[in-house]
């Protein structure tokens, strides 16, 4: 999908998405710019997760659109076509990092290419271990790697088609505290070159690097006014 920088890159509108009887969302109004840092917030089983696996293509909300670059995402597209569209928008950095135990490093980042039949230049993904500070890892097993090792090379799997949306749940949340200022380091970074990062988090602290964060309960949310994006829907209070 080719994007206009004149449009928000995400918008959904009007979304809707339960488990059984338990609202999610209930008509959900969001829009997410260009190189924005947002944060997702809330209790366990709020739909942190949800939202994001919505935003990834690998949930279909019950109703309302969602928009990317001004295309709808879900109708349009049978599952082949939404794994095109994960394979060239999205790039997604799981929780538990999700490394293959039997994979070096670098074999575990190039691992989403294999069967695509795309041919990658040995060198990318040499350039992203060095921009990540894994290189000296790159033939070290996941057993044999910190956790933020294990989190970069995740990150690197992630970026290594070049996405322009970065999708990220809880990131930080098994690391200590030098490791968790460094990955945010890296994720401001990342903002700065121009790429879209939606993060699901409890962290204050990487709340506090984000642009924008955003509370969700009950099946509703509010925002906390910052810097860069905008929210949308009479259901929808703002806290300043």
């Amino acid at each position: 999908m080719k994007s206009s920088m004149t449009k928000p890159l995400i918008e959904l509108k009007n979304l809707n998405f339960a488990y059984g009887k338990r609202r999610i969302f209930d008509n959900l109004n969001l829009t997410f710019e260009h190189g924005s840092f947002s944060v997702i917030a809330g209790e366990s089983g709020s739909g942190k997760s949800t939202l994001l696996y919505i935003l990834g293509g690998f949930q279909k909300p019950a109703r309302g659109e969602y928009l990317f670059s001004g295309k709808r995402v879900y109708g349009p597209f049978g599952e082949f076509g939404l794994g095109r569209f994960r394979k060239k928008n999205i790039g997604f950095l799981f929780q538990d990092f999700r490394l293959l135990p039997f994979l070096t490093v670098q074999q575990n980042i190039r691992f989403p290419v294999l069967f695509s039949g795309v041919r990658l230049p040995e060198k990318k993904v040499q350039e992203q271990m060095e921009r990540l500070g894994i290189a000296h890892r790159a033939e070290a097993y996941p057993t044999a790697i910190s956790g933020g090792e294990a989190q970069r090379t995740g990150l690197a799997r992630a970026l290594l088609m070049n996405p322009p949306l970065l999708l990220l749940d809880e990131p930080t949340g098994n690391l200590d505290g030098i490791t968790e200022h460094a990955i945010a380091d890296v994720l401001e970074g990342l903002k700065k070159e121009g790429l879209t990062l939606v993060c699901a988090s409890h962290s204050n602290y990487i709340m506090q690097r984000a642009d924008r964060v955003y509370d969700l309960k009950d099946g509703n949310i509010t925002v906390r006014g910052t810097r860069s994006h905008t929210v949308k829907g009479a259901a929808q209070k703002k806290i300043l």
